[in-house]
């Protein structure tokens, strides 16, 4: 089986496929942006594969085919797809943990079968596996060296993917899906209509709500990272951050239009999060609710075997 989404570079698909990120990954040194952009071109792959496939069929038979890139990866074996050689070529320079790589190809599974008792547990276990796992991926890259931070950027990354799913309703619907819990949306699902405005301003308000304890939680962490790498992170997610402010200033209507960050927003947000602190190398401490979600990340990461220790 071919791959079925080809790209030139690496570099190409985050300037195309993510203004946020493209923005934020300028911040790095040469060396670790190139390789902040394979490792996201990779994703980008595994995302397009599952969402661009001709059928449902051709869909799984292209995650089993990146999910065997991956273990021949570990086995020290070429994976057969090219865009896998981009996740290889990191492997062997990062050492980065592959089990993070297996739960983004789950997640990408898990949207192939229609979740119709879709409850808070299970968004959050979602947004670890398509997001919380890249965060976990980029750790090597950014220069992670004490992996008790790794539950904060699992946090950091479920954090954006929540915000990403309040922004992006009306797009998930039209495919079908929703990642809104039944319980704060009085039972909401796809259906043969529009979603009701006032049950999705509801979930909407809710996920915003724990986003916001994700991100307090992957920040506490970010100054774990090589200095060099900080500005960045922060940058990042201030800026998925300003998407749920922009959401929330609209009452939570996302239906009719897409909440976005203007460059000059973002230039904003750079030159604020230049005035932060460094911080100290230990993780500050955190509010109950945010620590709850620092907990929670942290049992995703073991129930997927990622150690956090050693």
């Amino acid at each position: 089986m071919s791959s079925p989404v080809s790209s030139p570079t690496a570099g190409d698909s985050i300037r195309r496929h993510s203004r946020s990120f493209s923005f934020a990954s300028r911040l790095l040194p040469a060396g670790k942006r190139a390789d902040v952009e394979r490792l996201y071109a990779w994703c980008r792959w595994c995302d397009d594969g599952v969402d661009t496939a001709a059928s449902p069929r051709c869909a799984l038979e292209f995650v089993d085919l990146a999910t065997q890139d991956v273990g021949r990866i570990a086995g020290g074996k070429s994976p057969v797809a090219a865009e896998s050689r981009w996740l290889a070529e990191l492997v062997g320079r990062h050492d980065l943990p592959l089990e993070a790589a297996l739960a983004l190809l789950d997640g990408m599974r898990s949207d192939l079968t229609a979740a119709e008792g879709f409850h808070e547990a299970d968004l959050l276990r979602y947004s670890f596996r398509v997001a919380g796992a890249v965060g976990v991926l980029l750790c090597p890259i950014l220069g992670l060296a004490d992996r008790r931070h790794l539950p904060h950027a699992a946090a950091l990354g479920m954090g954006m993917q929540l915000t990403n799913i309040a922004r992006d309703i009306a797009e998930d619907w039209r495919r079908s899906r929703c990642y809104l819990p039944l319980e704060w949306t009085a039972g909401l699902r796809p259906g043969s209509g529009p979603p009701d405005p006032l049950q999705v301003r509801r979930g909407v308000k809710t996920i915003l709500e724990v986003a916001d304890d994700y991100y307090a939680a992957g920040e506490a962490g970010i100054s774990g990272l090589d200095t060099d790498s900080r500005l960045a992170v922060r940058t990042a997610a201030r800026i998925y951050h300003a998407i749920g402010t922009k959401i929330r200033r609209r009452d939570f209507e996302v239906l009719d239009a897409r909440a976005r960050v203007s460059t000059l927003g973002k230039l904003g947000i750079f030159a604020v999060a230049m005035l932060t602190p460094a911080g100290s190398r230990r993780a500050r401490q955190l509010e109950d609710s945010a620590g709850r979600a620092l907990g929670a990340a942290q049992r995703l990461l073991a129930e997927y075997g990622i150690k956090v220790q050693g």
